[in-house]
């Protein structure tokens, strides 16, 4: 079993530093990580974390890690979702089952089926919140700027569909273009809002070449972001490791864990843009998602957004903080 496939025994500091700066300490345990809390739920109590050991019990933070023998425990309404190593899916904590203890795997990591391994990857990748979020300074962009390429952002990106996104006015009109080695691609002009799929019917974008993605509005200096589509191999077996992994989960990985381990292997595969996608379909729903906040935040700072981290950040914080007062 290569040593990727092993699930790292505990959070980086830089990891540690980054979540306090998001969400508030969040305390670390000896042992083993077993599990890791990927939801949270609101209601009319609330939900903590004991660990092992000590009589202390602390509020619970998104992406917190576990390790055997730490209880968790859910008031009236609230729920706590963790993620669980070893092939055991997620559990759901409430009143109906709390106060429940964390316990070690059973199953040898040789012994799980290729999703389930694609699970514990993408479970590892969940440890590795950028290095650089806890030197982000919370703030707000300010409106009437330039545009600002969000997707796609300096990176590959999986073909079909294509997506550019970009941060700027609502007022404004744009025009963009895709610009390869020979020159002009595409251009669409007078674009309102900040969202275009690229055309089917357009010329197609070859594997591999880097193009240059720019917006343009009347009054700024063009943005410019390069991007390279991934050739149809690699982009078929992505999207194969993606069914495994959905497959593997079943019934047994509650859906927006499911979207966070999608989000964590898109970006272990350096897709970047994609995990952004999904990420940005999935708040659709759940707005008030914490975990799908920082894990946004985290994108950004990946990005080299960091204006945009600091938004996303500050919004985990706000709604961290306002479960917590409940």
């Amino acid at each position: 079993m290569s040593a990727r496939w092993n699930v790292k025994a505990r959070m980086t500091a830089a990891m540690f530093l980054a979540l306090q700066m998001v969400v508030g300490p969040v305390g670390a345990g000896a042992g083993e990580t077993t599990g890791m809390i990927t939801e949270i739920r609101g209601g009319q109590g609330r939900a903590e974390v004991r660990r092992m050991g000590s009589e202390d019990w602390r509020p619970v933070r998104p992406l917190l890690t576990l390790n055997p023998g730490d209880t968790v425990r859910a008031g009236p309404d609230a729920s706590v979702v963790i993620l669980l190593t070893g092939g055991r899916g997620t559990v759901t904590v409430d009143t109906t089952n709390s106060p429940f203890v964390v316990s070690a795997p059973t199953a040898e990591p040789s012994k799980l089926g290729r999703g389930w391994v694609l699970l514990e990857e993408s479970f590892e990748a969940l440890l590795k919140v950028s290095t650089d979020s806890a030197q982000v300074t919370l703030g707000t962009r300010g409106h009437g700027g330039p545009p600002v390429i969000l997707t796609p952002r300096n990176g590959p990106v999986l073909p079909d569909p294509l997506v550019f996104e970009w941060a700027g006015s609502r007022l404004s009109r744009y025009t963009i273009r895709v610009v390869g080695p020979s020159g002009l691609v595409f251009e669409r002009k007078n674009l309102a809002g900040a969202k275009f799929a690229y055309p089917v019917d357009a010329a197609p974008l070859t594997p591999g070449v880097r193009y240059r993605l720019q917006v343009i509005s009347a009054v700024r200096p063009p943005e410019t972001a390069w991007f390279e589509v991934v050739d149809p191999a690699r982009a078929q077996a992505i999207r194969q490791d993606l069914a495994e992994l959905a497959a593997a989960a079943g019934p047994v990985v509650s859906p927006d864990t499911l979207v966070a381990t999608r989000v964590a292997y898109l970006t272990s595969q350096g897709l970047v843009a994609d995990a952004r996608l999904t990420l940005m379909a999935a708040l659709a729903n759940q707005p008030d998602d914490v975990t799908f906040h920082v894990l946004l935040g985290d994108l950004y700072q990946r990005l080299g957004l960091s204006e945009q981290a600091a938004d996303s950040f500050s919004e985990a914080r706000s709604l961290g903080a306002g479960r917590a007062q409940r």
